[in-house]
């Protein structure tokens, strides 16, 4: 399993429906396996911003950077190149 390390703050997540709708499509991310990542792959920055396309006032979208990585000596080391998907493209549960 890999270790997720979150960046929200491109997102209001003070707000209660923003954080409820996100916590919902981080449990959907969960499901993904991961199996594109590069070798060595130990953890992934996961950015969050709102959807260009469907994000609203009543109606929470995100867009989600992945970059995955390793550790060497606690600091985050990137491999390849940043991958990009969003809230609609996440596995269903």
């Amino acid at each position: 399993m890999l270790t997720r390390i979150l960046d929200t703050t491109r997102i209001d997540i003070n707000n209660s429906q923003i954080k409820h709708e996100l916590e919902i499509d981080l449990r959907r991310m969960d499901h993904i396996n991961h199996e594109d990542a590069p070798k060595g792959t130990e953890a992934y920055i996961l950015i969050v911003e709102p959807s260009q396309r469907t994000y609203s006032s009543m109606l929470y979208r995100f867009r989600f950077e992945i970059q995955y990585g390793k550790y060497d000596s606690n600091k985050f080391i990137p491999l390849g190149e940043p991958k990009k998907t969003q809230s609609e493209a996440l596995p269903m549960i």
